[in-house]
């Protein structure tokens, strides 16, 4: 359930091992939002291929493998979503920050467990959308909006905020 005052307040997530029939059939949408006809004034899906991650019980440089949470968040925990469209011809740069230094930073805030990136594949339904998404997980009790999280905001994360193609979106 979403705390941000925006609609929809309620959102599901699916992690799936092999997102290819949702990419080529639009078949699962369909029959979804015939399930749901009655019941809900619209459904979307945005359906995305993972792209990398990180864990804050990994032993290796950092990039985790695997969707596959190492731990199930707890029902208390919190997960932002960050979705982002840089322009075609700074894309490199984009993905270059947050690998070497937007990721690495998030980790210091307390309270981050994990995080998970994405590129958009296909939507479906009317929904605004990015090019890549940020799924980090926190604790409930976590340092949002503290010193370490204001710290990850540095010249490299302006210069790629100014490259955007469209503003970010933050659930």
């Amino acid at each position: 359930e979403a705390d941000d005052e925006k609609t929809p307040i309620l959102n599901t997530i699916y992690f799936l091992s092999d997102i290819t029939p949702l990419v080529e059939s639009s078949k699962f949408y369909d029959e979804d939002v015939a399930a749901n006809k009655s019941s809900l004034l619209s459904i979307s899906w945005i359906v995305c291929a993972y792209i990398n991650g990180r864990d804050k019980t990994s032993t290796t440089d950092g990039l985790a493998q695997s969707h596959v949470l190492p731990a199930p968040p707890s029902r208390q925990s919190i997960l932002v979503v960050n979705g982002s469209t840089p322009q075609p011809d700074k894309e490199q740069d984009y993905h270059d920050w947050y690998d070497q230094e937007h990721g690495n930073k998030l980790t210091l805030v307390p309270g981050w467990n994990s995080a998970r990136r994405y590129s958009l594949q296909k939507v479906y339904g009317e929904t605004e959308t990015a090019s890549f998404y940020g799924f980090n997980y926190y604790d409930a009790e976590n340092g949002l909006g503290g010193p370490e999280w204001k710290a990850g905001v540095t010249e490299w994360t302006m210069r790629i905020r100014s490259n955007a193609a469209k503003p970010n979106i933050r659930r």
